[in-house]
């Protein structure tokens, strides 16, 4: 399920090289509005207009430094995440986080405008899973895996232009579903309940981005850098 997911990651990206006819690297250089638009970033008003974008925008990344951070981050924890849950209840937690990561953003800026996608919500989100087994075990390390999601969140914000409400929706809402998950008593319905859950998750991402990719709104914003540019 982490190479499923970070597959799709990598083939968005791959998509918006071929819209954008570049390879963007650096947090100064990026893919242009109208492409990441295109494949389900969240922008001004974005939820009242197109919702769905809540869920495409966990898999576009502005430019290559983007993706490879966040996708040595998904490989680095996410098997271990996926091995403590299964990969049923690993997907709809890396779905779900994701998703929760940009609510706190769109509680956070309002009606700000802020251009935000990727999948930094998600990725918080799964170490913030294992702190919650560690809490609900009473394992002494949640304190300190707990210390290292904060430090790399601060040291995130001041280094690059991070949408740090998205991380620490993300993070909280790991750490919950993963106490939760400790918690739970494990049975054969609601081990059922988690694939259904996840296979719904994962059928509704591509299709979130391709419903991005069929809006309108992408193709107006390319009219108006067409026209701007010199």
């Amino acid at each position: 399920m982490t190479r499923v997911l970070l597959g799709l990651c990598v083939l968005v990206f791959a998509l918006s090289i071929a819209s954008d006819h570049k390879l963007p690297i650096w947090p100064s250089d990026q893919f242009s509005v109208s492409t990441v638009i295109r494949f389900g970033a969240l922008f001004r008003g974005s939820l009242e207009l197109e919702p769905w974008r809540l869920l495409a925008a966990v898999f576009v990344h502005f430019n290559i430094l983007h993706i490879v951070m966040n996708g040595w981050s998904l490989t680095s924890i996410g098997p271990a995440a996926e091995r403590q849950f299964g990969s049923a209840r690993f997907a709809v937690l890396f779905v779900l986080c994701g998703v929760l990561g940009f609510v706190a953003s769109e509680q956070w800026y309002g009606v700000n405008p802020h251009l935000t996608a990727g999948a930094s919500g998600a990725v918080f989100g799964t170490f913030g899973s294992l702190i919650g087994v560690a809490y609900a075990r009473r394992d002494p390390n949640w304190k300190q895996i707990l210390i290292q999601n904060v430090v790399s969140l601060a040291i995130l914000g001041l280094a690059f232009p991070v949408n740090n409400a998205a991380h620490v929706g993300g993070l909280v809402s790991g750490a919950l579903l993963g106490f939760a998950f400790s918690k739970e008593r494990r049975n054969v319905w609601l081990g059922w309940l988690f694939v259904v859950l996840a296979v719904i998750s994962i059928t509704l991402s591509p299709l979130s981005i391709a419903l991005s990719n069929a809006s309108p709104i992408w193709r107006e914003v390319r009219a108006e850098e067409a026209k701007e540019s010199p």
